[in-house]
């Protein structure tokens, strides 16, 4: 329990000095390995290749989850699975290495899918039987071809911690995490399903180098001392503005539909425009397969959460040129605060059509629907009041927020998506999207008030709308092969909403632009990548309820430029360096109630990224430095409005390096973790964690009496940190918090798991602020919580 003391002190949160030792040991089975069911081979069998297509393929589909591992292993697994008969020589597959089999396949696919990486091949000896041998040699010698990679990254159904497809997060061109020349981390789908990440707050949690601080019910999220942007495919999302757009708009979203996370960190004005230099979070969502499968998962845990969904996927003809997908959810929960209430609904549609060999036609909805209660938006615990008393600790369940506060929202976001794939290699990609956000009545207020003195905000709107258009592809010159990308596009963010207090208010970014961008291969160890944007934009917030409220922010011809070097130092590890630039209109307001001019934030980054173990794993190590100007520092004083004041810093200086790894360490072995160190020279540094270290990992047993059993464990350690007006202050100390995951798959359909948070208890504050108007106020980090779930695929 935090220590009391008179004002004019510090209050600390103790924190127990934890050393964390874990140690994975396993005994990998080598030597022969013959699996046998002694069924008799049929007469007429001649003893050819698989058809990795073939209709018995199709006919025999069924669903897998196999971990990777050596082949040998493997394929026994999967001969078991699959009811087969499979015979060969043990010294054929020595020493190979096959990938997880996760999905629905029929039985000479997913023995394709299993010996992709080696040179032998399955062929039939009977109904049920195979055998392997070693692939015939081409008669001819073949010209060398590089491939840089497939246009599909997702990471359903690979069991990994790591992206093995490309990203184009950092500059739009399909480049693989070596390949780009800054600090990407993705949260794939099975780390999100490991530790039950259901929602974005959960997922940002556990992600490298990001921070989340809560306040009352507000989550904001941090990267390298600075806000981040937020994207579902590339769209923005209206994070700015008043807080609680961001707050009850996106932080709590389920993610059943999203197939990964991506982070760029960083500024990234080559592909957002105006934004926040910390960094650039991206959505991905699902997408429909050409395979039948679905599943269906129920769960119940601590403080009466309780969550159910099913996620259909597959084709909708028989040439499978028409795909679909449908995912739906429920959930409910009480927070550990009193009185703290989550209702939400999900449903999420999409269909892919190939109108051609070349041409694919998508469009999709989700819509959301999210109902809460006991809210505590702008309602902190008060440590100290503004005049210095000393107000107690409360305890963790008490909620400083009204149990009649809260909203109804309701969310739908329509997109689609037309690509164009040209005989010459090149693409091209037409993407538009429009959601829509409304909350007929939010309303705020603290536990000590009554309804009649709510606050409350009617007809909340938030909308965002974007249309994007790029065309890329490879180009020859000087007889080295290039690749050039150009891109244009316009979007707009507008908010609004009316309050009985305040009266109106409307806030509305537009941008238009357009960019290119190319990886051009110097030397064949040495390649240069350049990019520019050029954007026209227009920032408005008006303000009824202030003189002089109404601002308008409108440039034109704004460049932000990139640049990136990469030198393959080895065939597994590579050197960078780059810079990106970024801007942002501001919606602060000094204590005249004057908006701040845009910020502009510059990116430098220096680092090494290494492939390992057959690109399943992947490390990365970086240096940064940013810096920015007309940067907003709280003044703790209020505008005339109400609203927090800030003035304008120039010449900011964040600085910092990080470490990262992801992917699989040992077959079964899955890894991803990350320590980052940021400074600042902002006052208000010491209010975020200096130092954070993040480690998550998980082990798949295979054979013995722990056959198909997964543990798993997530820990995150962060620096001390504190927060101070005048001589009164708080300050949390530097904590653990360690998370458990253990999941034993029943059957081929059936899967148990338990996940148990912040198993050692762990009280620790996740925010803190003070200020000379509000004194010093904090809010809680979430007790331990336990959650069972069942997972069934058809």
């Amino acid at each position: 329990m935090p220590n009391e003391r008179k004002p004019h002190q510090m209050h600390r949160v103790s924190g127990l000095s934890l050393t964390i030792q874990a140690a994975l040991a396993g005994l990998l089975a080598m030597g022969s390995t013959l699996v046998h069911e002694n069924a008799h081979a049929q007469a007429g069998m001649t003893g050819q290749p698989m058809e990795r297509d073939g209709l018995d393929a199709r006919s025999a589909s069924q669903h897998y989850d196999l971990p990777a591992g050596a082949l040998a292993d493997a394929l026994a697994r999967f001969a078991r699975a699959a009811g087969i008969t499979l015979s060969f020589d043990p010294a054929l597959v020595a020493g190979q290495h096959a990938p997880a089999l996760n999905g629905t396949y029929g039985t000479d696919q997913a023995l394709a899918e299993l010996m992709r990486d080696s040179p032998v091949e399955a062929v039939r000896t009977g109904d049920r039987g195979y055998s392997l041998r070693s692939r015939p040699m081409p008669t001819q010698r073949l010209e060398t071809v590089t491939v840089r990679g497939t246009t599909d990254s997702t990471t359903e159904g690979s069991g990994s911690y790591t992206a093995s497809g490309p990203t184009t997060a950092a500059t739009g061109l399909d480049l693989t995490l070596r390949q780009t020349p800054q600090s990407v981390t993705i949260m794939t789908r099975q780390r999100m399903d490991d530790f039950k990440l259901e929602n974005l707050t959960d997922v940002m949690t556990q992600t490298p180098g990001v921070s989340v601080t809560r306040m009352g019910s507000y989550i904001e999220y941090g990267a390298r001392g600075s806000a981040v942007n937020l994207q579902t495919e590339g769209s923005r999302q209206n994070s700015s503005g008043y807080t609680y757009f961001g707050g009850t708009n996106y932080t709590q979203d389920d993610l059943a539909d999203i197939d990964r996370v991506e982070v760029l960190k960083g500024s990234a004005g080559l592909l957002t425009g105006y934004g926040n230099p910390g960094a650039t979070v991206n959505m991905i969502r699902k997408r429909p397969t050409h395979d039948f499968q679905a599943s269906g998962s129920v769960s119940a845990g601590q403080w009466d959460n309780y969550r159910a969904s099913v996620d259909v996927s597959g084709p909708l003809n028989q040439a499978a040129t028409l795909r679909g997908r449908a995912v739906a959810l429920a959930s409910r929960a009480h927070g550990f605060m009193d009185g703290e209430k989550t209702d939400g609904h999900l449903l999420f549609g999409t269909l892919e059509a190939d109108l051609g060999e070349s041409t694919t036609l998508a469009a999709g909805v989700t819509y959301r629907k999210r109902k809460v209660s006991g809210l505590a938006m702008y309602e902190s615990i008060t440590l100290y009041d503004s005049a210095g008393n000393f107000q107690g600790w409360k305890p963790r369940s008490f909620n400083p927020g009204a149990s009649w506060a809260g909203y109804d929202q309701t969310s739908i976001n329509v997109f689609s998506r037309l690509e164009h794939r040209f005989a010459n290699g090149w693409s091209a990609k037409l993407q538009a999207s429009h959601e829509n956000i409304e909350m007929p009545e939010l309303r705020l207020g603290g536990y000590q008030d009554s309804y009649a003195n709510a606050t409350r905000y009617l007809d909340t709107l938030n909308d965002n709308t974007s249309l994007m258009f790029d065309l890329k592809g490879p180009v020859e010159f000087l007889g080295r092969t290039h690749e050039l990308l150009v891109g244009a596009g316009t979007s707009e963010m507008h908010s609004s909403f009316g309050s009985n207090k305040f009266g109106d208010s409307d806030h509305r970014k537009k941008q238009h632009y357009a960019y290119g961008a190319g990886r051009f291969s110097l030397l064949d160890p040495l390649n240069l990548i350049l990019g520019m944007r050029v954007t026209d934009y227009e920032s408005t917030d008006k303000t009824l309820y202030v003189e002089g409220g109404s601002q308008t922010l409108k440039d034109t011809g704004v460049l932000t430029p990139y640049a990136g070097l990469v030198f393959d130092a080895s065939e597994d590890i590579s050197l960078y360096a780059s810079y990106a630039r970024i801007f942002e209109s501001q919606s602060a307001q000094d204590a005249s109630g004057n908006t701040l001019d845009p910020r502009e934030g510059v990116t430098y980054e220096i680092g090494a990224k290494g492939e390992f173990f057959d690109k399943r794993l992947n490390a990365s190590i970086s240096q940064f430095w940013m810096r920015t100007d007309n940067e907003a520092e709280s003044t703790g004083q209020k505008t005339p409005g109400g609203a927090n004041a800030y003035r304008a810093v120039s010449g900011v200086m964040r600085r910092g390096y990080e470490l990262e790894l992801s992917g699989e360490v040992w077959p079964g072995w899955q890894v991803q973790g990350s320590y980052v160190m940021n400074s600042s020279t902002l006052s208000t540094a010491s209010s975020s964690p200096k130092r954070q270290l993040k480690l998550g990992t998980s082990y798949r047993f295979a054979g013995g009496l722990l056959d198909d059993l997964t543990v798993g464990a997530a820990a995150r350690w962060q620096s001390a940190r504190e927060a101070h007006a005048g001589n009164i202050g708080i300050e949390q100390s530097a904590y653990w918090v360690m998370d458990l995951m253990a999941r034993y798959q029943v059957n081929r359909q059936l899967s148990l798991s338990a996940n148990v948070n912040n198993v050692f208890d762990k009280k620790y504050l996740a925010g803190m602020s003070a200020s000379s108007w509000e004194g010093v106020v904090y809010t809680w980090g979430a007790p331990r919580s336990v959650m069972l779930s069942a997972r069934y695929q058809f």
